[in-house]
């Protein structure tokens, strides 16, 4: 093939000379193989998912808060840094915190102090260094209970905080 025009041909010679993209899964500076979003959501997923187990089952302390109030009690720090630690093991990581209340009340109420509550964790994450812009938040009040509200153990277990892990785009998810 015979190039007559001078642009054509250093056009030609930039496009030869250029490096091949870099194959999916291989970070450009090292070469070295890199997690996809969806391992690192998956795997955070897991994590997120053990350290709720473990609250649930005593082995770490519950998400608890000041009665009637949204202050998060100290011994709630412990496992928020577990938490905080998953959504900070990869820069593409969102986190969605969830806050539910018994039924004790109106429910006008139970949705505001949820969504207070929910603020209050959500603030904590930002203040040991998970970016805001990856935090999200809704309080639920009591309209989602996953035990009976006519008895104490059953509210003690609707009084709850749960976290959900996304790499997805914000806009996509609302």
């Amino acid at each position: 093939m015979k190039i007559r025009s001078p642009l054509l041909l250093a056009l030609a010679l930039l496009g030869a000379c250029a490096s091949p993209p870099t194959p999916l899964g291989l970070d450009p500076q090292s070469g070295a193989s890199t997690e996809s979003d969806q391992d690192a959501q998956a795997r955070a997923r897991a994590a997120l998912d053990d350290i709720q187990k473990r609250a649930m089952n005593g082995d770490l302390p519950k998400i608890r808060f000041a009665f009637d109030s949204a202050a998060l009690d100290p011994s709630s720090y412990k496992t928020l840094n577990l938490i905080a630690q998953v959504v900070l093991s990869n820069s593409h990581l969102k986190i969605f915190i969830l806050a539910h209340c018994d039924s004790v009340g109106t429910a006008a109420y139970n949705l505001d102090l949820s969504q207070r509550r929910a603020k209050s964790v959500s603030d904590y994450l930002a203040s040991v260094g998970v970016p805001p812009p990856s935090i999200r938040y809704k309080g639920y009040g009591s309209s989602l209970p996953i035990a009976d509200n006519s008895t104490e153990e059953g509210r003690a277990k609707n009084r709850r905080v749960e976290f959900r892990i996304t790499t997805r785009d914000w806009k996509s998810v609302y």
